[in-house]
Formats: structure tokens, C-alpha cells, sequence
């Protein structure tokens, strides 16, 4: 069906669930492909980076210089994006004219850039103090703190370009358009591993992470220039209109507001971590943002582009007030999540040795530093599935524009994980169990679990109870049981082959993880039966 008043069907048509499953899963498959090629360039980045700065004073300053602008863009770009903008913008396509979406559009990104700006000058002047506030524990090595400071002033406008490209992000993907936007990433990788290989030799050639950093800043930038051609196909410039009164954008505002402080806990943990590893053993900082790196590659390829492909459908579900084909779409979505993200969190934890060897051991990254990182990992990789759920449980709150209940989850959470990474490191420090920074990482993934009981608790009284088959949940159990027992045979035999070189580790590690998807996802169907097998169908015929 179609709503009046609208443009092109390529906006207004909404299909029934089984189609709009469809259609998920064709932008689930496009989204999926194009970020496995981006997770990859982002893996090199993260191996390069490894080689040339270990965990040594360079890559602490360079993490904590790029932590804070990157949070600033998860606030004020994508993650804001995703909770106002692109519902609000898809009910204009939807219910008004294509000229009334386009106004929005180029009123919403002139408010952002010219809001980020501001922030950008805020936080060049202010970035002595954001060092000292976010890791004091720099200023007892000479030259860190400042190291980072330098860094940081560098690094700052990334959250102008950035920014910027997120609003650009929802426009297109409210358009159903996902390619470019996944695109940009891969610009943003090729840019960072150009500055590191190419410029950092001619320039300051003695400390390459300030080429590195430049080209982090340039692939801010090419993200926002390569969406811009799709843009202006769609009839949407960066031309400034300061029509900042118009009701619309006042409701987009009205809707980010919440949901930028619900981000802001959210973020604040973040940034706890960074505080709490800045004051342990040297090298903690950049460890333990190595080991969420590495956990970010499965995420990005399944739970963010599941996410992005549903938000669209989603806020067209709720804007024609199809509240159970929304539940329909959210439990075949969760379903499919699970079979993937189960074994690939198993495969993490058990593997996260051998794991960190390959990928990173070489140059100046030390065996303290594979320990460390392989801490990170294991623990970050437990609650791996809780944050993927989270990451598509949200979009629904977003696409009903409620953005005050995932904030109320959000400081729930924050509260916790504080709590939680004082008494888990506090644990690890006087047990020897694992590496201080364990902690940190255990409490993020305590707290992601939290946070999604949370979410699907209070969904239920929105939208009712989420559609999911009642073979599904024991399917999954079968499976992570299967995958699990699998693991740990295979674990020694990994060792000893990672053991001898990078090379073979990844032969090993690729043909374990091969293995082990094949047997729980024919676990998965052979438990699940009918059912699953039509989920599974849906989530991953395109992708396939």
C-alpha cells in the first residue's frame, strides 16, 4: 500500500511482513557484503597500527586523541541520526511531498554541521584540559599528555566531516539507498592506511602516528564527499537553509534531545574505561580499545547492518501503525542475530589467543601487549550478542519516536557499569585470574545484557510480544552448545599451528571458524525445523 500525498513508490510502498523481510534482507545482504570489505581495510588499519605503535605512549595518546572525537560522533551523528532523523524524515517521505522531506533534510544537516563546528573550535581550544579530565594518568610519563593533546587538536574536526555524513547516511537509507553510505568506510580505511604508509614517511617520519592521524582526518572527510553525488540525485544539497523554526526540525531536536543523553550514558561508560585503564598498567588504553576492535568486525558485518537495513522498515511499520508486523519484523531479525552472533562470540572468547597473535603480533607489538589485548577480547567478546541485540532492539523505540525509554535503560546501564568495572578489575587485580583491564571489559558486557532485558521488557507493552518461533530458542541452545564443545577440542591444535607464524594462525584460525559455522547453523536448522529455516531464508538468501 501506498500513502497519498507522496512522492515516488520507491518512498511510500510498504509491503507485508514476509516482503518487507525480504527487503531487509536485500539491504542486510548489500550492507553486509560491503562492510565485510570495510571491516577488513579496518582490520589492516588495526594490524598496521599495531606494528608501527604496539601499546606503547604513542598509541595510548592516539587512542585516547581519537576516543573523544569518535564519541562526539556517535552523539551528535549516526546514533542521533538514527533516533530522530531518520523517522521523522521517513514519515514526511511517507505521509507529505518529496519537497517537504527535501527541506528537512537540508535544515537538519545545516543545524549539524553548524552546531558541530562550534564544538569543533570548543574542543581544538579546550584540549589540554579534555587530556586531563579523561586520562590523568598520562601526565606522570613525560611527553604523553602532551602528545595527546597535539593529537587531539588534529583529530577534532573529523567530527565536522563525520558528522555531517551521518545525516547524509539517513537520508539515503531512508531512501532504501544503502551502498553508498557502506561505502564510505572503505574510503575512510584506504585514507587512514595512506597516511600511515605514505605520508608518516614524509612527514615527522620520526613519529608516524601524525601521519597516521592526518589520514584519519582525510577519510573523515572522503566519508561525507563520496555520499554527496547520491545525494544530490536524491534533490537534497549541502546549501544552507537557517530556517531553524520550522515545526519539523523543532521535532526532530525534541526527539534527539533524549536520545542524546540516553547516548551520553552510554558514551560516559566509554569513557570511564579509558579514565579507570589510563591509571592502570601502561599500554591498558590502547589494549583494550585493540580487543573492542577486533569485536567490532562481526558486529559491523551483522547486528549494524541489520540494524541500519531496519530502521527504514520499521519506521514505515509504526508510522501506518502495523505494531505487530513491526514485532513480526524485530523477532525474525533477533532469531537470525542469535544463530550468527552465538558462535561468533563462542569463537572469541575460546580463540582470543590465538586470535591477537595472528592479527596483531609483529612489529612493536610485544607478547605483553598480545596479553593484554587477548584479555580485552575475551571479555568484551561475552557480551558480543547483547550488544548486537541492543544495536537492533532500539530502532524500534526510535521508529515509534520514543527516544526517552532507551535513555532511561542507557543511565540504568551507566550506573551499573561504573559499579561493576571498580569491583571486576578490583577482582582481577587480586585474583591474577586475568589482566586488570578484564574488568573494564567484563562490566561493558554485564551491562549490555542489562540493557537488552531492559529494552525487550518495555517493548513488550509498546508493540506486544515480539514473534519469534518456539523451536528457535532451543535451536540456539543446541547450537552454541555445539559450537562450544567443537572450540574447545580445537583449541590446542590452534595454538600450536598459530604458534608458527601469522600465516599459519590464519590458515588455522579461518578453517576452525569455517568449521564451526557450518556445524552450529546445521545445528541451528536441524533443532529449529520448519521455522528456522524460513527465518533463516528470509535474513540470508540476498546475502548469500
Amino acid at each position: 500500500m501506498a500513502s497519498s500525498g507522496s512522492g515516488s513508490g520507491e518512498n511510500t510502498t510498504l509491503g507485508t511482513p514476509f516482503q518487507e523481510g525480504r527487503s531487509v534482507a536485500r539491504a542486510t545482504g548489500v550492507l553486509g557484503g560491503l562492510t565485510v570489505a570495510s571491516r577488513l581495510l579496518g582490520l589492516a588499519r588495526d594490524m598496521a597500527q599495531a606494528a608501527f605503535l604496539g601499546t606503547g605512549m604513542a598509541a595510548d595518546a592516539f587512542t585516547l586523541a581519537f576516543i573523544i572525537p569518535n564519541i562526539l560522533r556517535r552523539l551528535f551523528g549516526e546514533s542521533t541520526v538514527s533516533a530522530a532523523f531518520v523517522p521523522s524524515y521517513t514519515e514526511t517521505l511517507v505521509r507529505e511531498t518529496p519537497q517537504d522531506a527535501r527541506r528537512l533534510a537540508r535544515r537538519t544537516l545545516t543545524f549539524t554541521w553548524s552546531a558541530l563546528l562550534v564544538i569543533v573550535m570548543l574542543g581544538m581550544l579546550l584540549a589540554p584540559v579534555l587530556v586531563k579530565v579523561f586520562a590523568p594518568g598520562f601526565s606522570g610519563i613525560p611527553g604523553k599528555a602532551e602528545l595527546a593533546t597535539g593529537l587531539l587538536r588534529l583529530l577534532f574536526p573529523y567530527i565536522l566531516f563525520v558528522g555531517t555524513a551521518a545525516v547524509c547516511m539517513g537520508v539515503l537509507n531512508s531512501h532504501r539507498h544503502f551502498a553508498a553510505p557502506a561505502l564510505a568506510p572503505l574510503f575512510f580505511n584506504i585514507a587512514a592506511l595512506a597516511g600511515l604508509f605514505v605520508l608518516a614517511r614524509y612527514w615527522r617520519s620520526d613519529a608516524p602516528v601524525w601521519g597516521f592521524s592526518a589520514g584519519i582526518l582525510a577519510g573523515g572527510l572522503l566519508q561525507l564527499v563520496v555520499q554527496l553525488p547520491y545525494m544530490k540525485a536524491r534533490g537534497v544539497s549541502l546549501r544552507p537553509d537557517f530556517h531553524f523554526r520550522d515545526p519539523k526540525l523543532g521535532r526532530v531536536l525534541k526527539l534527539a534531545f533524549p536520545a542524546l543523553i540516553g547516548l551520553l550514558a552510554a558514551e560516559v561508560n566509554i569513557m570511564v574505561d579509558q579514565l579507570l585503564a589510563s591509571l592502570l598498567a601502561p599500554g591498558s588504553v590502547a589494549a583494550l580499545a585493540y580487543g573492542q576492535r577486533v569485536t567490532q568486525v562481526p558486529q559491523g558485518i551483522f547486528a549494524v547492518a541489520l540494524a541500519t537495513a531496519l530502521l527504514p522498515t520499521l519506521s514505515r511499520q509504526t508510522a501506518l501503525g502495523r505494531l505487530e508486523d513491526a514485532g513480526k519484523t524485530l523477532g525474525f531479525s533477533t532469531l537470525a542475530l542469535f544463530g550468527v552472533m552465538i558462535p561468533a562470540s563462542l569463537f572469541m572468547v575460546i580463540m582470543a589467543e590465538p586470535i591477537v597473535l595472528t592479527v596483531f603480533a609483529r612489529g612493536a607489538f610485544s607478547l605483553r601487549s598480545v596479553a593484554m589485548t587477548a584479555a580485552s577480547l575475551r571479555y568484551y567478546s561475552m557480551g558480543m550478542v547483547f550488544f548486537s541485540a541492543v544495536r537492533i532492539t532500539a530502532p524500534v523505540f526510535y521508529s515509534l519516536k520514543d527516544t526517552r525509554t532507551p535513555v532511561k535503560a542507557s543511565v540504568i546501564c551507566m550506573a551499573l557499569n561504573v559499579l561493576l568495572n571498580g569491583l571486576f578489575t578490583l577482582f582481577f587485580i587480586r585474583t591474577g585470574w586475568a589482566e586488570p583491564l578484564a574488568g573494564l571489559a567484563l562490566a561493558s558486557s554485564a551491562a549490555s545484557l542489562v540493557n537488552f532485558l531492559l529494552l525487550r521488557r518495555w517493548l513488550k507493552g509498546k508493540i506486544g510480544p515480539t514473534t519469534v518461533p518456539a523451536r528457535g530458542w532451543v535451536a540456539l541452545a543446541a547450537s552454541g552448545t555445539a559450537a562450544a564443545a567443537l572450540l574447545v577440542i580445537m583449541r590446542g591444535p590452534v595454538d600450536g599451528i598459530s604458534a608458527m607464524g601469522a600465516l599459519q594462525g590464519a590458515v588455522a584460525l579461518l578453517a576452525g571458524g569455517t568449521l564451526v559455522c557450518a556445524v552450529s547453523i546445521g545445528v541451528f536448522i536441524l533443532f529449529g525445523g520448519r521455522e528456522v529455516r524460513a527465518t533463516l531464508a528470509r535474513f540470508t538468501r540476498r546475502t548469500r
